[in-house]
């Protein structure tokens, strides 16, 4: 399922230790999952597992995506639009599997997910969503924003929405290399 091995709860030091229980007992734990993060044994699945590997980064990858999760003014609807954006431009296999799974239950619906996930328009009628989905987009495919975006998007967002927006693409773009890199794929479904 991956080019690394899952590395189990006890084989875990202080410092992985304390990755791990921020993923599993903290803050992501008050909520519902949509999709696992840990397996039947335990260990940590998806792209959390590698940040192990470097326990230093690996947590500042969980505060990072704690942030993105907890702390940003976007709706969780529109976190997900840009999600579902990104593993779509990617091809990630287990971007698009998760967040399938965490779109509705951020309120997208079952034919906006379908869309985002085959890269057509979702008929979003909010107009920030719109805003987002479409500078999302347009920074997927030129990793810029021209005056005009530029402007819309501020308009719509706010200068913080935007910085928002830009963190979000950056963060999963991210973690589409390195599940492409690990060879990390969704669990097989019945």
């Amino acid at each position: 399922m991956s080019r690394i091995p899952s590395i189990g709860p006890d084989e875990l030091d202080a410092r992985q230790w304390s990755i791990y229980d921020a993923l599993v007992n903290g803050r992501r734990a008050t909520q519902t999952r949509a999709f696992p993060i840990i397996d039947e044994a335990g260990a940590l699945t998806g792209p959390c597992n590698a940040w192990l590997l470097n326990p230093a980064i690996g947590s500042a990858f969980e505060q990072l995506g704690a942030a993105v999760r907890f702390e940003i003014s976007l709706s969780a609807r529109c976190r997900e639009i840009i999600i579902l954006s990104v593993a779509q431009h990617r091809d990630s296999p287990y971007e698009m599997y998760a967040h399938r799974l965490a779109g509705p239950a951020a309120g997208l619906s079952q034919q906006e997910v379908d869309a985002l996930c085959a890269g057509a328009d979702p008929g979003l009628t909010d107009e920030r969503e719109r805003v987002v989905h479409e500078t999302s987009r347009i920074l997927l495919r030129t990793g810029a924003l021209d005056d005009d975006a530029y402007e819309r998007a501020v308009t719509a967002l706010g200068e913080a929405g935007l910085f928002e927006v830009t963190v979000i693409v950056g963060w999963y773009q991210h973690i589409a290399t390195q599940l492409a890199v690990f060879d990390v794929r969704p669990p097989v479904q019945p």
